[in-house]
């Protein structure tokens, strides 16, 4: 799925409500466009630290744990003992990439640029969780998944990357880009009952 194709798909439901009464969206979709990611693996050594300063933030080293820079620029979600998803506006994506491959140098880890193949969507809204939960194993009650959290999990039986953002931003759905049309849609029928627009 294409950004366009993406594009063509968040247009059906732009500007007014879709389901529920009519009136009210209890869930907002949003398509995340100009972001970059990158996949960070490296195991736990002396120098660890030196990412901060390249990124702006601390690895998270708990699982399911996320770090967000000040300005809410650069976020790494921890996705697996070693390993994170770094992600940036895709302006910045050169630089943080020539930075952070400096840095492995002489350390033992590897990073690569998985932007290409994920498409980014965020559900908001007071019921943007009751439709996760439709096809999400995880507890997704914010007692048991707070602000911040993030984990690799199945969302209707495709794997996905689930973040959720500080400050009641809702929540963003990392998804394989062959996978992102499927998933719209499946995103769109279990928000029917709630109501729901689409922000472009």
């Amino acid at each position: 799925m294409d950004e366009t194709t993406l594009s063509d798909a968040a247009g059906a439901g732009a500007d007014h409500v879709i389901g529920g009464d009519g009136r009210t969206a209890r869930v907002v979709i949003s398509p995340v466009e100009g972001r970059a990611v990158l996949n960070l693996r490296t195991v736990p050594q002396p120098g660890m630290g030196v990412f901060a300063s390249v990124l702006g933030l601390e690895l998270p080293t708990t699982a399911g744990r996320s770090t967000t820079t000040a300005d809410g620029t650069v976020r790494a979600l921890w996705t697996g003992p070693g390993d994170w998803l770094i992600a940036c506006p895709d302006t910045a994506r050169l630089s943080l990439e020539s930075s952070l491959r400096t840095v492995l140098e002489g350390m033992s880890g590897a990073l690569t640029d998985v932007g290409h193949g994920f498409v980014v969507f965020n559900l908001s809204g007071p019921a943007a969780v009751d439709v996760l939960a439709q096809g999400c194993g995880l507890d997704l009650d914010p007692s048991a998944f707070s602000e911040g959290m993030c984990a690799m999990t199945a969302l209707a039986r495709m794997q996905v990357v689930v973040h959720r953002l500080p400050q009641g931003d809702g929540y963003d759905v990392y998804v394989a880009r062959s996978y992102a049309e499927s998933l719209w849609h499946w995103v769109t029928v279990a928000a029917m009952e709630y109501g729901y627009r689409v922000r472009r």
